[in-house]
């Protein structure tokens, strides 16, 4: 076939995300890195079929517009870093098609040639034997082949054969897949875009099967299908999400960002900005982020816990003595973790606002506590439907408690009564979690405007029980306000939980104050270690 035209375009990704999700667990089992950034396979898969759902109601022939209107939903539907990576092969891929209807061979050499090089300059720091080389090989086959043929079937074909020689040979360029003896997750997952996008082109159908069995050659370590390889892990949380802005700047963002973390992708344009990165301190990262433009689809993963979960391949065993009753309560920082778990939770489960954790994870916390009946406490009003759904997922006697703050969990969990039945629990606690008020002090990524109140971009805000009820320029004062709303004649005890960025001993000068102006009330402090909040505040 000598030209592409866009009907041919959208075939053809379309049996590439087809191909590619039939096959994305066989690609999930060559990541052998010991902390995964989530699914290689998964995430690449997720991405192309997002970018393809661009094109169901797309009304154009034109290869350049089906291109563009793929890297616009691949950008949107990114996932992990090897997703984008692969927005920005489509990125790249589209920058060689604009303003072509039909692609010839060299239209398809320029496009992939381009593809690769933005992939190149999307990494940091790019690692060669990865899906960056495989890109690499196949652009630069395809470019000499169209030097002397048109036919843009064939410039395909010779990119993939390239393509698949290519990711054979990762193996020689990197020692942890050497070691393993498997070939690049990533790259592998680009050679069944390829060789899809291919099928496509001919009118092969893709149908739908389940993904075949992994292929993986003398690994050195295997367990159970898993091969990993044993490393010490800093930068313990997988930050993503999107900034929708106005005259973004890609290179001063990853400036800023270089020394907050690393595996750090910075991708898009000057109104959409795609930003992965691995860092001990999300939360400094999106309060950065956040003064750029409004952020959307924010997903933070644990990743040291996602580790546990593949090294530690059996499944867990139940923590503790056996027992009637038993909680598991989401947190959002490590000195709110260590208070639940004084009070008697049995598992913590990082998140909150933010880092909403899934039902799958919650099922997992509920089968490690060694207890016939089980209540979760979501301590966040996104949680609480993911935290319903694990009653019909699990065996156990399943009771959940709506708390929507960590203020209303600490009042529920202080109501317990291990001698009483799930449902009177439940019940207890409910009453319990309504005689606290909660505070939260954070700030404005924007200007907006709540009620009466004229917010300007970075102003300190107040909400009570998530209702924005102030705003200022200091925390302390905004702090103070929230309590004057909070307070009444009823008040006996306010509870101060600092952010992960606070001082403790300029925390505890500040709650020294909140003794003195609520002398009629007790005061303590505790370190919360919540990301975005530089106080969370309860009044009981």
């Amino acid at each position: 076939m000598d030209l592409i035209h866009g009907s041919d375009l959208k075939r053809m990704l379309q049996a590439a995300a087809q191909y590619l999700t039939n096959e994305k667990e066989r690609v999930n089992a060559l990541n052998v890195f010991p902390v995964p950034d989530g699914d290689t396979g998964t995430n690449m898969a997720l991405t192309i079929s997002a970018a393809v759902k661009e094109l169901d109601d797309l009304e154009t022939d034109a290869c350049g517009k089906i291109a563009s209107a793929v890297a616009r939903g691949s950008l949107m539907g990114a996932r992990g870093n090897s997703g984008v990576i692969l927005s920005q092969f489509f990125r790249g891929f589209s920058e060689g098609l604009k303003g072509v209807n039909a692609a010839s061979g060299p239209d398809i050499a320029r496009a992939l040639d381009l593809a690769s090089q933005t992939t190149y300059r999307a990494v940091m720091k790019p690692v060669e034997g990865t899906m960056l080389t495989v890109g690499k090989a196949a652009a630069a086959k395809a470019g000499e082949i169209a030097e002397n043929s048109s036919s843009a079937e064939t410039v395909w074909v010779a990119a993939l054969d390239q393509a698949k020689r290519t990711l054979a040979d990762t193996p020689q360029m990197m020692a942890v897949l050497r070691e393993a003896g498997v070939v690049d997750a990533g790259g592998d997952g680009l050679v069944c875009i390829l060789q899809g996008a291919l099928q496509g082109l001919r009118n092969e159908v893709v149908v739908e099967q389940a993904s075949a069995p992994a292929q993986v050659v003398s690994p050195a370590h295997k367990e159970e299908g898993i091969t990993r390889i044993a490393g010490l892990l800093v930068n313990h949380y997988c930050t993503e999400f999107l900034i929708k802005g106005s005259a973004l700047n890609i290179e001063t963002i990853k400036e800023t960002l270089v020394p907050e973390g690393d595996s750090m992708l910075v991708v898009g344009d000057e109104e959409l900005v795609k930003i992965h990165i691995h860092t001990d301190h999300p939360g400094k990262v999106l309060e950065y982020a956040g003064s750029l433009g409004e952020l959307t689809d924010i997903k933070i993963d644990n990743m040291k816990m996602q580790n546990e979960g593949i090294t530690n391949h059996a499944p867990p065993e139940p923590l503790g003595d056996p027992k009637p009753l038993g909680m598991v309560a989401v947190v959002p920082g490590s000195g709110l973790k260590d208070i639940f778990t004084s009070l008697g939770v049995d598992v913590v489960v990082t998140g909150g606002q933010t880092m909403n954790p899934s039902t799958e994870e919650l099922v997992a916390a509920v089968e490690r506590v060694h207890a016939e009946n089980v209540i979760i406490l979501p301590n966040n009003k996104n949680v609480i439907f993911s935290a319903q759904q694990v009653k019909e997922l699990s065996d156990k006697g399943i009771g959940v408690v709506p708390t929507r703050s960590v203020p209303q969990g600490i009042a529920a969990v202080m109501k317990l009564n291990p001698e009483a039945q799930l449902a009177e629990n439940v019940a207890e606690m409910e009453v319990g979690m309504r005689q606290v008020k909660t505070g939260e002090i954070t700030y404005a990524v924007r200007a907006t405007k709540a009620g009466d109140l004229e917010i300007e971009e970075e102003d300190i805000i107040g909400l009570v029980e998530g209702k924005i009820v102030t705003a200022g320029g200091s925390v302390t004062d905004v702090t103070l306000s929230i309590l004057q709303t909070m307070v009444d004649d009823e008040a006996s005890v306010i509870s101060l939980y600092t952010g992960d960025n606070q001082d403790f001993s300029e925390a505890e000068q500040f709650a020294e104050l909140v003794t003195n102006t609520f002398p009629d009330c007790e005061v303590e402090l505790y370190h919360g270690g919540q990301p975005l909040y530089y106080f969370i505040v309860s009044v009981e």
